[in-house]
């Protein structure tokens, strides 16, 4: 009897350690997204430069869903999240908007050594200002009607980012 009771009490001991934990996350991550773009507001579109490319591309395309990633390259997060992005851009359009950076050769740089399988476009202080960056990396999904639908800050997992998009 001693024994069950001892595995009733440690059992319950973690589902309270794990609840605390979850709260604090969840605490942690609204405090971080407090001041970013509201969900279901009209999303900002901007005609911006392709890396490599003397083209153009709009940000998102109306009437397709699209993952907005926007990344620094002297951001250590980013070096370790940017790749996660491949798990959904089969299924969502997906896009990589470069921010704060000092000359396109380190955005070559940065994308060259983290194998980024996406389209990089050139971003600029009106485009972070528009979507509230303050902190790298962040993430928008805009839905097909060109709203935001979900938003994120910092490191996102390949199984998270999966998450957000479906």
């Amino acid at each position: 009897m001693p024994a069950l009771f001892n595995f009733k009490k440690l059992l319950y001991k973690y589902w309270k350690d794990a609840f605390i934990v979850a709260v604090v996350f969840l605490g942690i991550t609204a405090w971080q997204e407090r001041n970013l773009l509201a969900n279901d507001r009209p999303a900002v579109n901007f005609d911006l430069p392709i890396l490599e490319s003397t083209n153009t591309q709009p940000l998102f395309t109306p009437g397709k869903q699209t993952l907005v990633y926007f990344f620094a390259p002297w951001c250590s997060i980013c070096k370790l999240s940017i790749s996660n992005l491949s798990a959904v851009a089969d299924d969502v359009k997906t896009v990589a908007v470069a921010l704060d950076y000092q000359s396109i050769n380190e955005i070559t740089d940065f994308v060259g050594d983290q194998e980024v399988e996406v389209p990089v476009l050139l971003g600029n202080k009106l485009v972070g200002q528009s979507y509230k960056i303050s902190a790298f990396p962040t993430y928008y999904l805009i839905d097909t009607k060109g709203n935001i639908a979900e938003k994120s800050m910092g490191y996102s997992s390949s199984l998270g980012l999966r998450w957000r998009t479906n």
